[in-house]
Formats: structure tokens, C-alpha cells, sequence
């Protein structure tokens, strides 16, 4: 079996743009604020971010507080989340929050008994998906697991474009779509 701790880390710089680009930058934040599409957080003065360049606390699309790069408050953290945050402060907190998810992967994987030591293709996805619905969240992808793991374990039942597929057959590909097209385009292209 491959060895389960040759894993990515929260600090993966393509596990990380993956998830700035899905869940939206700075700059998208306060011109989804502007334009009405996002409101800020009660609380948050999105105004006086803008104009500091901080991060401003948003609701998002669960009515849920959230602020940096997709984080949900929580009231633990070691920051102000209502006054804005800093690009570094934005940047540990999603490392911390890829750390968590990542973990969650690494459960999933073994739990399904994939050989996924060194598979960084299959490991980013596997763990950003766990970032956007939480690993309780994608247990729930039965079949897509199966399939997921028989293409990582190769033993010929199924191929990752079948785990794609299986995948995309979910509320999560049709709620979030071209953000599940792509996240499965990439194990789409393990098949070659």
C-alpha cells in the first residue's frame, strides 16, 4: 500500500489558488458587497474595510458569517473577524482552515481505502471539496467515493472520469456547477 502520509500541505500553493478562485478574493468580495450580490456581516463596517483594504465579514450564500477566504466565524478566532482582517491574517486562516479539511480527507481516503500517498491530483480535490461541504458533508458521496476510490486503487471497476461523473450526479455539482466542473475536470484528465 502507498504511503498515506505523502500528503500535500495546507500550505499548497495550487490547493490554495483552487480555493481563492472558487470561493472569490478580496477584490470580489467588496464588488459583490457593491453591487448588492454579498451583504456584510451585522457589525462590519464594509465601508471603512474598502477603504483600509481589510477583509470585510460577509453573510454568505447559507446566511452564514463568514469572512478571508470562505471562513466561517466561529467567535474562537484570535481576531476581530467584524473589523476587517488583513491579507496575512486572511491567508493563516485559510491555511489553518485547508489544515482541518485536509485531515478530513486523509480520513475519508482511509476510511475508503484509498492508496492515495502521492496522488496530489486526487488529494487537492478530495480536500477542497471537503473545504466546501465538510468531510461529514462529502461521506455522504457514497457511489462517488466507490468510484473514486477504484480509480485511485486501480483495480479496472471504474475510471475517474466514471468518479467524475458520479460526482457531478449531486445537489452540491448543481449548486455550485462550474466550480464541480472543474474541481472534476482535474481527475478527468488522470484518465489519459
Amino acid at each position: 500500500m502507498a504511503n498515506n502520509n505523502d500528503w500535500i500541505e495546507s500550505t499548497d500553493d495550487l490547493l490554495i489558488d483552487s480555493v481563492i478562485k472558487h470561493e472569490g478574493n478580496k477584490d470580489v468580495i467588496y464588488n459583490s458587497i457593491s453591487a448588492g450580490k454579498l451583504k456584510a456581516a451585522s457589525g462590519c463596517d464594509a465601508e471603512a474595510c474598502m477603504d483600509q483594504g481589510t477583509w470585510p465579514a460577509y453573510i454568505d450564500s447559507k446566511g452564514l458569517d463568514t469572512v478571508g477566504v470562505g471562513h466561517l466565524i466561529t467567535g474562537n478566532e484570535s481576531f476581530d473577524s467584524y473589523a476587517g482582517i488583513s491579507d496575512n491574517v486572511a491567508r493563516k486562516q485559510l491555511e489553518l482552515d485547508l489544515a482541518n479539511h485536509l485531515t478530513g480527507a486523509k480520513n475519508l481516503a482511509r476510511k475508503q481505502g484509498m492508496e492515495i500517498g502521492g496522488n496530489y491530483v486526487v488529494q487537492r480535490f478530495m480536500t477542497e471539496l471537503c473545504f466546501n461541504i465538510g468531510a461529514n458533508g462529502y461521506s455522504k458521496f457514497k457511489n462517488g467515493l466507490k468510484k473514486l476510490t477504484s480509480a485511485v486503487n486501480g483495480d479496472g471497476q471504474f475510471t475517474y472520469n466514471d468518479a467524475a461523473d458520479e460526482h457531478l450526479d449531486s445537489r452540491w455539482a448543481r449548486q455550485v456547477k462550474g466550480r464541480a466542473n472543474e474541481m472534476v475536470d482535474t481527475l478527468r484528465k488522470l484518465d489519459v
